[in-house]
């Protein structure tokens, strides 16, 4: 095993941040770009592949599967709508009046009386016909055509499962055709210059193993850069924001995720994560917006996928959770779909606007009537290629004599484990506390807040979690909801909150927080210290998962 600070040990040569490629994989884009660059060039994740048999096989959707066949689930969310509609309308604005909402007669008999107007404007085209469409083409393709479309990253992991292309090689396959096209194209590197670069891959704070384990062979390996390192996004967001530590939410587009991270370290037993996110809040709103005779009725986002991203724009362009904006707001919709005339329509939305963002406070909204959608970091499962996984090391501490050992591991043996990649829990144990989740009841993001950070084992370290909450990823970016977060937060922690104040971080340095993290990985190529973190291609060829032990970032 290479040893860091060993006399064989080679001086580590100086790195630029030109030369290193910041990879930051999402369920919806793909954030990539040269350490050096001021910003991250973001790409839609997915890719069509023309259809060897003549027929679709697989569509993979934007948004998730929506209950709409399921009367009880839908039963369940009227009536939260209808308790969230009354207490927003009697809430108070920031001057002490109280709200007003426009009726929802009225706002339907408005939008029902929208006047489609449709432009003279030429339409764009189809996709051009190719084997592998890339990018936001994938919304543009001819629907004469026949095209499997794959997007390889789902609720914060590799979307591997049942269906044809769903295996873990053909995942990692398209991510490797994904990511080739991007620096190719957009960072004008060709591939047989890949040896000359390295990468720095960011990771989920919540990791599968075997799947880290291949991505690394793959950028390594496969696409044979000069080296890699791993970082976790939460390590990599507290670098972006400046922040030596922090309670860090990531709301992305399929999945949310919160840990707590000091001195550059996510704390294991902190790691929380939700498989809902904006996409969720996306599709509650379509639902919101038929309620009140949405005018575009032909609009499906489970049939196509332009509706879906035209519903998550119009979802950035209504929602808030600004109690001071009150009654019906007014606003243009533009239809474009290729080889069609452009048609605009004016709607109005009232309150439906803030009850969307609502979802991520009170689930149900989102149709999520279980627990199924809360994970915790996975206990390490053995891998063949590494004699000292957890599992060998806690056999051994157990056969020790000393309790130091025991105690260093006593909150990840805590942590029970199934056949699953992951772990979907109803109790949890860890470091002096106990957590009841309530079995059958989904888990809003504040509540999760808190009890992620009352995981934490001292008083003093829970307080300044509290003082420093920081919010990154486009899926919470709503005028308000920043502050809305820090009331629920502030009633949640009452019971167990030990004083001082509660803050929340979502612009760091002005930085959009769909690029904090992302910026924090690039800050990491400029610093010395990353100097003794690369791995190369011959090193993992050599060690492969083993080196990770000494060389990762966090513990492997």
């Amino acid at each position: 095993m290479p040893n860091a600070g060993g006399e064989n040990h080679p001086e580590p040569e100086r790195t630029t941040s030109n030369s290193v490629i910041v990879i930051h994989p999402g369920s919806l884009y793909l954030r990539i770009g040269r350490a050096s660059d001021v910003a991250p060039h973001k790409y839609i994740h997915g890719l069509a592949r023309s259809s060897l048999l003549g027929e679709v096989v697989r569509e993979d959707r934007i948004l998730p599967t929506f209950p709409y066949k399921n009367p009880e689930t839908l039963a369940i969310m009227e009536e939260n709508r209808l308790q969230a509609s009354h207490m927003l309308q009697s809430s108070l604005q920031s001057n002490g009046d109280r709200r007003y909402a426009t009726p929802p007669q009225q706002i339907s008999a408005f939008n029902r009386n929208a006047v489609p107007q449709y432009k003279d404007t030429a339409p764009h085209s189809y996709a051009p016909e190719a084997d592998i469409i890339y990018g936001e083409d994938i919304f543009n393709i001819d629907p004469e055509k026949v095209y499997n479309i794959f997007f390889p990253i789902s609720n914060g992991e590799l979307n591997v499962n049942g269906q044809i292309g769903g295996s873990l090689t053909a995942v990692l396959g398209d991510l490797e055709t994904i990511w080739t096209h991007c620096i190719n194209k957009l960072l004008d590197i060709k591939t047989s210059e890949f040896h000359n670069y390295k990468v720095i891959l960011i990771i989920p704070d919540i990791f599968n193993r075997v799947h880290v384990r291949e991505m690394m062979s793959m950028i390594l390996l496969s696409m044979k850069f000069k080296a890699c390192i791993l970082i976790q996004d939460h390590v990599a967001a507290t670098y972006g924001a400046g922040l030596g530590f922090a309670c860090v939410v990531d709301v992305g587009h399929s999945k949310t995720s919160v840990s707590c991270v000091e001195d550059g370290i996510s704390q294991t037993s902190t790691r929380i994560r939700l498989r809902y996110g904006g996409a969720n809040i996306t599709q509650t709103f379509h639902w919101l917006l038929k309620k009140c005779s949405f005018p575009y009725h032909e609009c499906n986002p489970m049939t196509s996928h332009y509706d879906a991203i035209l519903l998550d724009s119009l979802k950035q362009k209504f929602c808030h959770l600004n109690l001071d904006k009150c009654g019906a707001v007014q606003k243009t919709v533009t239809v474009m779909k290729p080889a069609k005339k452009q048609v605009q329509y004016i709607i109005q939305v009232g309150d439906e606007a803030m009850i969307a963002v609502l979802g991520m406070f009170n689930p149900t909204l989102l149709g999520i009537t279980d627990n199924n959608h809360y994970v915790i970091q996975e206990g390490s499962k053995s891998l063949p290629e590494d004699p000292y996984d957890e599992e060998f090391l806690r056999e051994t501490s157990r056969r020790g004599t000393g309790r130091e050992m025991e105690t260093e591991t006593q909150a990840d043996n805590s942590i029970a484990h199934n056949t699953e990649d992951e772990l979907c829990v109803d109790q949890i144990e860890t470091a002096g506390n106990y957590f009841e989740i309530e079995t059958g009841r989904p888990q809003s993001l504040d509540k999760v807040i808190v009890q992620s950070i009352e995981r934490l084992n001292s008083d003093d370290i829970k307080r300044k979690m509290y003082s420093s909450i920081l919010v990154v990823g486009g899926g919470l970016k709503f005028e308000g909801a920043c502050a809305w977060l820090k009331s629920k937060i502030s009633l949640n922690a009452q019971q167990v909150y030990y004083g001082g104040h509660i803050e929340i971080i979502n612009s760091p340095k002005d930085l959009d927080p769909q690029i904090v993290t992302w910026k924090g990985a690039a800050i990491l190529a400029g610093l010395e210290s990353s100097n003794e973190l690369w791995i190369t291609g011959k090193e993992w060829s050599s060690w492969s998962v083993r080196i990770l032990k000494e060389r990762a970032m966090f513990n492997w």
